[in-house]
């Protein structure tokens, strides 16, 4: 994702360049007047903008009916919190309105920022029975989130079989209380609470009036949220942004407990939980599962030479290769310092070992890691076992297998 930032605050233009970078890996291009963005030759090539409506050459000069009229996805900034000016500019047609300077309004950004990436890489369901009102909601909700992925539903049967064959994929449930066949959106809510959970699926009800209570209805049946269908776009998305929110954090805290923060790649907790679980469910199936060790060679000798920020980004470029070598069922686990382990199911030991060479090492040979005017590259050995009565049994032989591998700098399987 690239982003532009339109913003004459030298200092707050570093900070937001700097933050998008590091926190979310966006990378930002920043201008700094009107006349350097009429300078551009094009903005196709940013997905969202961020503007200040006060630049020194461009005092709420119009720009933002400019970038409208292109089709541009905006996000406002300004350090002004004039009631009237949010009001005017909550009237059209940007994504949000940002107040900037401190940092609980920069969190406020990257959180706003990661809602928009969520919701572009999940699905969102729109059920509904009148289909002028279903589309007056599917283009309402593109305007605030742009690049969102939108299913449509008239009825409680429509949605559940859309969810049963999109169930990974969809993240969000915006259901009127009345459907067409006579049931309601309490007896899909009811239903999709039968089967997910809070942080797998969000419902968002909406109602017309609240009639005999059905909001608390709603929200006890398990609905995340409610509208009233004379919602204003700003409360629309705020509701939305606050559901979104929930899940975004609740998976944040999830993998802080069963991720590596420094590669991105799960810990031995997750290997020893939801490893042991996968393997279990492969042997019933009579499939084969093969486990990697791999350690990196003279990495000592690395972060002695270097230091150590030249060796974490070794490991983080390990790790990346690794991620990227596998299938989707399959994971990287940190196991250790500089270890690292490949959990491979439907996969037996020489199939492992290409996956290894033809892969991993290959890419490796490639890499070239930069830190300051060094150019570093590395190599690994490599241990690999697909057979042992337990989960343990098969740690344990790649384990065995790497220390022989450390001999002669190579692979060996068992």
């Amino acid at each position: 994702m690239k982003i532009l930032l339109i913003e004459d605050d030298r200092l707050y233009g570093k900070q937001v360049k700097v933050l998008l970078r590091e926190r979310l890996g966006i990378e930002v291009d920043v201008v700094r007047s009107l006349e350097e963005y009429r300078s551009l030759e094009s903005v196709e090539e940013y997905k969202y903008i961020l503007l200040d409506i006060y630049l020194k050459d461009c005092m709420d000069c119009g720009l933002v009916d400019e970038l409208i009229a292109k089709d541009k996805p905006i996000i406002v900034i300004t350090s002004s919190e004039n009631l009237e000016i949010f009001e005017k500019y909550s009237r059209k047609k940007i994504i949000d309105y940002v107040i900037k300077h401190d940092m609980v309004r920069l969190e406020y950004l990257i959180m706003k920022l990661k809602i928009l990436r969520f919701l572009e890489e999940y699905g969102v369901l729109l059920v509904e029975d009148s289909r002028s009102y279903r589309r007056y909601l599917y283009t309402f909700f593109h305007t605030y989130y742009p690049y969102s992925n939108i299913m449509l539903a008239g009825s409680k049967a429509e949605a559940l079989e859309i969810l049963e064959h999109n169930d990974d994929f969809i993240k969000l449930v915006i259901t009127d209380y009345v459907l067409d066949g006579n049931e309601t959106g309490l007896d899909l809510v009811k239903a999709i609470r039968q089967n997910y959970l809070y942080e797998d699926i969000a419902v968002v009800a909406l109602m017309a009036m609240d009639i005999n209570n059905m909001m608390a209805r709603f929200l006890k049946s398990g609905a995340n949220d409610f509208l009233d269908k004379s919602f204003s776009n700003v409360e629309f998305v705020c509701r939305i942004d606050n559901v979104i929110k929930s899940m975004i954090q609740f998976e944040e805290i999830k993998n802080y407990s069963t991720k590596d923060y420094l590669t991105g790649c799960y810990n031995r907790r997750y290997l020893f939980d939801a490893g042991l679980k996968m393997y279990y469910s492969l042997k019933r199936l009579d499939k084969d599962v093969s486990i990697a060790i791999m350690d990196l060679d003279h990495f000592k000798d690395l972060n002695d030479t270097y230091g150590h920020l030249a060796g974490d980004l070794v490991l983080k470029d390990f790790a990346r290769i690794l991620q990227n070598s596998i299938r989707g069922s399959d994971f990287t686990v940190r196991y250790g310092g500089e270890e690292f382990l490949l959990f491979l199911g439907s996969c037996n030991r020489e199939m492992a070992k290409k996956i290894v060479e033809e892969r991993v090492r290959a890419e490796v040979k490639r890499s070239v890691v930069r830190y300051e005017d060094e150019e570093i590259t590395y190599d690994f050995s490599c241990g690999i076992c697909d057979t042992g009565e337990t989960f343990e049994d098969l740690i344990k032989g790649a384990d065995k297998k790497l220390y022989e591998a450390k001999k002669v700098r190579g692979v060996t399987i068992a």
